[in-house]
């Protein structure tokens, strides 16, 4: 596989989620700093170009259809055994990363995020689900009760497999927390229900509370 036909297939990926000429912008955009060219790209190089092109694509791609594209990208890594090199996959180029969470779009941007974090550590369907769910309700905890936060992701890769999340606000913090986590708690408004499901879905989970603001820390085993 040449490394026309390589960018031929991402190419045609991309050009499902966005027109021809912003893929191809996207794509260029892409590879410079990675100083690649796309007559020269390799199937090797695929997992650091599918990689870069999550935050590439960010403002191109309706984020409903984020997970789906990232997907399709992913396939091509199936599609040449070359681009599935122990030395290219054992060590996937996963970092830290921040989301700022103030709208409906952001806390499904975060959510995706995570998702898609979470399938390039080599976390299975139920974990990746596990953590989209968990920080799918965070992110929506905080726009409705704190006028929004931050969503912190950190990978870890050694010596064992590990997706951390920190949900942080500014808002009143949540009363009766104790309660909410035994599962008794009785809210009219809701506020504070969702901690338990993801107290529930986590490997570890902690939360501090205050009149200063809340800050939900959990891990999802991978």
């Amino acid at each position: 596989m040449s490394g026309g036909s390589v960018c031929a297939g991402v190419l045609r990926v991309l050009q499902q989620f966005m027109s021809e000429t912003a893929a191809r912008l996207v794509l260029r955009g892409t590879l410079e700093p990675l100083r690649l060219s796309l007559d020269t790209v390799t199937p090797a190089e695929l997992p650091r170009i599918i990689e870069a092109l999550e935050p590439a694509t960010r403002h191109f791609v309706d984020p409903s259809r984020k997970a789906q594209m990232m997907a399709q990208l992913k396939l091509l890594l199936v599609s040449h055994p070359a681009a599935n090199a122990p030395a290219a996959v054992s060590a996937p180029e996963v970092r830290p990363t921040t989301y700022l969470v103030r709208t409906e779009a952001d806390a499904s941007h975060a959510r995706l995020a995570a998702r898609i974090m979470c399938e390039t550590m080599g976390g299975r369907g139920f974990e990746c689900q596990k953590v989209a769910t968990a920080v799918s309700e965070l992110a929506r905890n905080q726009i409705s009760y704190a006028g929004g936060g931050t969503i912190h992701l950190a990978p870890q890769l050694s010596p064992k497999r590990v997706l951390r999340v920190s949900a942080e606000d500014s808002g009143q913090g949540i009363a009766d927390l104790q309660q909410v986590l035994s599962g008794t708690y009785k809210s009219k408004t809701g506020m504070g229900l969702g901690l338990l499901g993801v107290k529930r879905l986590a490997d570890r989970f902690d939360v501090r509370t205050g009149p200063k603001g809340t800050l939900v820390d959990f891990e999802v085993w991978l």
